[in-house]
């Protein structure tokens, strides 16, 4: 496997900048999260690393080799696709073998290797279904196999759970990270899901607007976001503005609640209990705060009741102007 050198790359279409001056250091083995809403560049950055699109500016190094004039073709990246794009004319094996046929691998090696990778993708035993007949889940794990079978340098993925079910998405996801870290292989997986990214990522690349907001750990990103939007995208943030100051940044499971006290005050407008969690959102002057707490860990409240915030100084931080 190897490292991943991405430096000041640029992309724009038209009159439209989709990445700006973008730098990353992708170590070998590492899994990294693209996170950002829709238009942020993610997909783009992506399908430059792929070979599918190509930069203005910048250079992008696998192992210490440019690849600007690297055909998608001989780059050794394999990539899984939202729509996933199966044959349908094939059978499992062969969507799974296709790559390797194409590459001129020996024929025996292909059925080994089919093997081996439809047994790690939980999948052994379908190698004759057809892909039209697979279940969702499935199709996950048959195009993760189909990207892999090359033995990738680097492995891609886009958002390739979204239109999988709750329940489903987990289970993927518990896969994905078993995969990558049984194989070792450099993992670069593009998500809108904070939730998605803190549980696959090793560090997360959070995006706006075709810029890096911050990169690092998912406990560094949720702990000390850097940025008002990524404290606000890395989970629920409370951001109180206070004049002549910095905005401070409070996590909702951070405050507490009392009926006295020199903190802010506010009037309760919703509680609901989710497993063991309970879940309040708190009016503060025109703004909506939340809180969140162990179900009976602190006072019970009447909703409508007026109540006091508090939290300790190492629980909040400034956010740069």
């Amino acid at each position: 496997m190897s490292d991943l050198t991405i430096t000041n790359l640029s992309k724009s279409f038209g009159s439209h900048t989709a990445l700006r001056d973008i730098s990353i250091d992708v170590k070998s083995g590492e899994f990294i999260c693209l996170l950002g809403g829709s238009g942020c560049g993610k997909t783009t950055l992506l399908r430059l690393i792929a070979g599918l699109e190509t930069h203005d500016q910048g250079a992008l190094l696998l192992a210490g080799k440019d690849l600007t004039q690297v055909p998608s073709h001989k780059r050794n990246i394999g990539m899984v696709f939202q729509s996933l794009a199966l044959f349908p004319h094939l059978n499992v094996a062969g969507n799974v073998a296709y790559g390797m046929k194409l590459a001129g691998v020996q024929k025996e090696d292909i059925a080994a290797r089919v093997s081996s990778l439809l047994d790690m993708v939980g999948l052994s035993g379908l190698e004759n279904r057809s892909a039209t007949a697979l279940s969702g889940g499935q199709r996950q794990r048959v195009a993760i196999a189909r990207a892999l079978a090359l033995q990738p340098d680097v492995f891609l993925m886009d958002e390739p759970f979204s239109a999988l079910d709750a329940g489903l998405r987990d289970q993927m996801q518990e896969e994905v990270k078993r995969i990558q870290r049984d194989l070792g292989v450099t993992t670069v997986f593009v998500t809108h899901d904070q939730r998605e990214a803190m549980a696959l990522a090793d560090r997360i690349v959070v995006m706006n607007g075709g810029v890096i907001e911050q990169a690092g750990p998912p406990d560094e990103l949720y702990a000390r976001p850097k940025s008002r939007f990524v404290a606000q995208f890395i989970g629920i943030n409370n951001l109180f503005d206070v004049a002549g100051q910095p905005t401070i940044a409070v996590r909702p499971e951070a405050i507490g609640l009392a009926t006295d006290g020199a903190g802010p005050r506010g009037t309760i407008t919703r509680q609901r209990r989710l497993g063991a969690l309970m879940e309040r959102e708190i009016s503060v002057g025109a703004q909506t705060i939340f809180q969140s707490e162990f179900a009976g860990k602190g006072p019970s409240f009447d909703d409508g009741a007026s109540v006091v915030l508090s939290w300790s100084a190492d629980q909040a931080w400034a956010l740069p102007a």
